[in-house]
């Protein structure tokens, strides 16, 4: 049985590259029309790489002819099909440019938002293709309103998974200040997070660590700025328990709130032993 299997592996191996060495030569030889029907030969067979190839050098001598988008939307298909999804994001995007009428242009335009897909990170790393890849959904569903149902259904799920993930973005870099414990810029980047996004999915989170960020402010300020500052946090206690009268975190936002006013009213040297008693998990 080993012996067959490498026989059977050596014998694809022999044929793969016979094939590839029969195309090469055939790249080098072949007219520009023969290099057409073989590009399109390949395309059929699952050979992309072989295709882009051919259609390559085909692309300038059909400029202007009636077959000019259709090799342009094929070389670019090509490399999307064969896993470049780089290279194939910049031929759609020329080709959707250039040939907006063309009976491609559609699916150049949703295969040039999905190139972009392919290229976004998950929420930790950087954004930028996320937003350019949105841009490039937003773009699909307004030229096309009454296009590709299936299309248009897929461009709206994956709309809603990239405008979650600059959610989750803008909250991690919030949580992040928090937990390096740069309380006053944590306080400041959850507000901008929720200003953003009102809607947000982690705006009952958010609002509890603006409490806890403004009242662990509070609580290592210097003594001359704590009763202001556990004001800041009373009020942000106030904001708080009105949208959540209900809440995971309410134990800890009470034994907060009650400190901060002890603190309001009597002033803080007599709160030291107090703090400790609260909890304060970052």
């Amino acid at each position: 049985m080993k012996k067959i299997r490498i026989i059977s592996v050596l014998f694809v191996a022999i044929v793969t590259l016979s094939s590839c060495s029969k195309y090469e030569k055939l790249l080098k030889k072949s007219d520009n029309e023969t290099k057409y029907k073989l590009g399109m030969e390949c395309y059929n067979k699952g050979k992309y790489r072989y295709a882009a190839k051919f259609f390559e050098p085909v692309l300038l001598y059909l400029r202007g002819t009636e077959r000019d988008d259709s090799v342009n939307f094929y070389y670019a298909k090509a490399y999307y099909l064969s896993g470049d999804p780089y290279t194939a994001e910049y031929y759609f995007d020329m080709f959707k440019r250039t040939f907006p009428r063309s009976a491609f242009a559609e699916e150049a335009t949703f295969l040039y938002a999905a190139c972009l897909y392919s290229q976004s990170h998950r929420p930790e790393l950087d954004q930028v293709p996320t937003i350019k890849c949105i841009t490039a959904i937003n773009e699909y569903l307004y030229t096309f309103p009454t296009g590709n149902q299936e299309y248009r259904k897929k461009s709206e799920e994956v709309l809603k998974e990239l405008q979650q993930r600059l959610v989750n973005k803008s909250f991690m870099a919030a949580k992040l200040y928090f937990k390096i414990e740069d309380y006053r810029s944590a306080i400041k980047s959850f507000k901008n997070h929720l200003q953003d996004y009102p809607d947000s999915n982690h705006r009952e989170e958010a609002l509890f660590l603006i409490l806890k960020s403004s009242y662990l402010y509070a609580t290592h300020s210097k003594y001359d700025k704590r009763r202001e500052r556990y004001q800041s946090a009373i009020d942000e206690y106030l904001n708080f328990t009105s949208e959540f009268p209900v809440s995971e975190y309410k134990k800890e936002v009470e034994n907060m709130y009650a400190t901060a006013v002890k603190a309001t009213q009597f002033g803080s040297k007599s709160l030291e032993n107090s703090n400790k008693d609260i909890q304060t998990n970052n």
